[in-house]
């Protein structure tokens, strides 16, 4: 008889090497009968009564992000001045399918008669409300992702808007000499 592994007495060797030759079951009917708990417990290397315990806390931990979540979304609602686009801007932040047919930003701006500008600048402000602004809620089904805000800004070269800037600051800087003079 050959034994597999040297600390093992023979019997229990043959037992080992005969069952790493054996097939496993699939599916692994572990999986079926054991309580989520129990799961939880072998992959954290815990008892199942701890395990239980994180998961309550977890689970409490999430109902009470829910809640919070919720209260800035009816606070959005509450506080806006144009309802219509606030509520399409929260549907395309989370990506929601019930847009009832619409497409796009633009299609909304359209129906609504705003500009599509107006719709993305409160479809950011909602996705940076909901996030704390972090990359986590980040849902791009009906809008780009967000690290590319940063890349259109860098390459926004519209002469107007540049003209714009510079007569601006000619008229701050003449304020500011009209007043230090006088």
């Amino acid at each position: 008889m050959i034994n597999t592994h040297p600390t093992m007495p023979g019997e229990a060797a043959r037992l080992y090497a005969q069952h790493q030759t054996e097939p496993a079951y699939w599916p692994d009917i572990a999986t079926e009968v054991d309580r989520p708990e129990e799961t939880l417990a072998d992959h954290l290397g815990t008892s199942p009564a701890v395990a239980l315990k994180v998961m309550e806390y977890t689970e409490a931990e999430v109902r009470r992000s829910q809640s919070l979540m919720l209260g800035k979304v009816v606070g959005m609602l509450l506080e806006t001045n144009n309802l219509p686009v606030m509520a399409h801007a929260i549907a395309f932040a989370a990506g929601l399918d019930q847009l009832n047919g619409k497409r796009s930003q633009a299609q909304v701006a359209r129906e609504l008669g705003v500009t599509r500008a107006l719709v993305s600048h409160y479809v950011i402000g909602v996705r940076d409300v909901l996030s704390g602004k972090r990359d986590t809620f980040d849902c791009t089904k009906y809008r780009k992702r967000n690290d590319s805000r940063k890349t259109f800004k860098e390459k926004a070269t519209d002469p107007f808007l540049a003209a714009k800037r510079a007569a601006m600051a000619r008229k701050k800087q003449q304020t500011k000499t009209t007043t230090t003079c006088n």
